[in-house]
């Protein structure tokens, strides 16, 4: 009973090294693909704000309380148009008793000249009543514009796009409280782009643009100016990109650009899951060779290879990451579950 007990043990411990060595002798299968040719392009990837190309800000020149509203925001306005009124009651009661004295002043001009034609006063008094007068009239005047100053009127035809301030605030001098969006000028996206990047960036270039708030969306524009002097903290140069009038955007909205730089017709593709450190696997006589190669272009999911590969390649898509220098392996097409010798 021992005996057939001892071989029953050794039986199960030849199967269990069996299996152990068909585990590790099996051959890895792989999934394997052309590189294939198709369109390039290079893109300067940025993140910007949509604004207004003309934002004209208005702003009391005095601080005043608000004391009425004559227009908001989405509301369109016309040159000249009254936007707000600022408490202006003491001003006010300084130019009435101004143009009292301004009166008075020209009326005691008036006596002085009779007198002065009849030879009962001097030149001297007569030209001293005359200044008199203008300084009165310089006072006046002076008074009427800061009366003036204390209704905000739209300097151009546009749209009010932001009004900040309510009746009963007090606003300090240069303050805004509208911001207008001038008429007829378009919407631009304002990217900023990292230095080491701007170089490839030029005026008239293409930019393909989303948003969140248009999901699935890529809307086309172009580069219209970059800034010459970029930012020293953030390293990065302002761009800006004008919108044409058939994109949705608003204003203040975040989006995402990428500025195409370059684009070729022809290149030699493959996918960016078969690239590991510019190199990939490829699949000859049965087993995973390595195979260094030139980048190009490279976006969210294919990159270009300039040097290193041919249309007639095997390459390994997702090679794993135990694999091994002519280690044999299984291929696979994605569209076919044959082998390929």
């Amino acid at each position: 009973m021992l005996t057939w007990r001892k071989i029953a043990s050794f039986l199960v411990l030849l199967l269990l090294v069996a299996a152990g060595i068909f585990y590790f002798q099996k051959t890895l299968s792989v999934i394997v693909t052309h590189p294939r040719r198709g369109q390039a392009i290079e893109a300067v990837y940025a993140t910007g704000t949509v604004e207004s190309s003309v934002t004209v800000r208005i702003a009391p020149e005095r601080a005043a309380r608000l004391v009425a509203l004559a227009a908001d925001e989405g509301i369109k306005v016309k040159t000249g148009q009254i936007l707000a009124r600022f408490d202006d009651a003491e001003l006010q009661a300084n130019l009435q008793e101004m143009r009292i004295r301004q009166r008075n002043a020209e009326q005691h001009v008036s006596r002085m000249e009779k007198l002065y034609q009849r030879g009962a006063t001097s030149i001297e008094l007569l030209e001293q009543a005359r200044a008199d007068a203008d300084a009165a009239k310089a006072v006046t005047q002076r008074f009427q514009v800061q009366v003036n100053s204390l209704t905000l009127f739209s300097p151009v035809d546009g749209e009010v796009i932001r009004r900040d301030g309510e009746v009963g605030d007090f606003i300090p001098v240069n303050q805004p409280v509208f911001y207008l969006r001038k008429a007829d000028t378009p919407l631009r996206l304002v990217v900023d782009v990292d230095e080491e990047d701007i170089p490839a960036v030029k005026p008239g270039q293409p930019v393909l643009i989303t948003t969140d708030a248009f999901s699935g969306h890529v809307f086309h524009a172009t580069v219209s100016d970059i800034t010459p002097k970029g930012d020293a903290v953030t390293r990065s140069y302002r761009v800006r990109v004008i919108l044409p009038a058939s994109i949705p955007l608003l204003i203040g909205m975040t989006a995402e650009a990428n500025i195409i730089t370059a684009q070729r017709e022809n290149a030699l593709l493959i996918p960016n899951s078969a690239l590991i450190n510019n190199s990939v696997w490829l699949f000859k006589a049965g087993k995973a060779v390595p195979q260094s190669v030139k980048i190009g272009a490279k976006n969210a999911d294919k990159t270009e290879i300039t040097e290193g590969l041919s249309e007639q390649d095997l390459l390994i898509v997702d090679p794993p990451l135990s694999l091994k220098a002519n280690q044999p392996v299984n291929a696979k097409l994605p569209e076919k579950a044959g082998a390929q010798s």
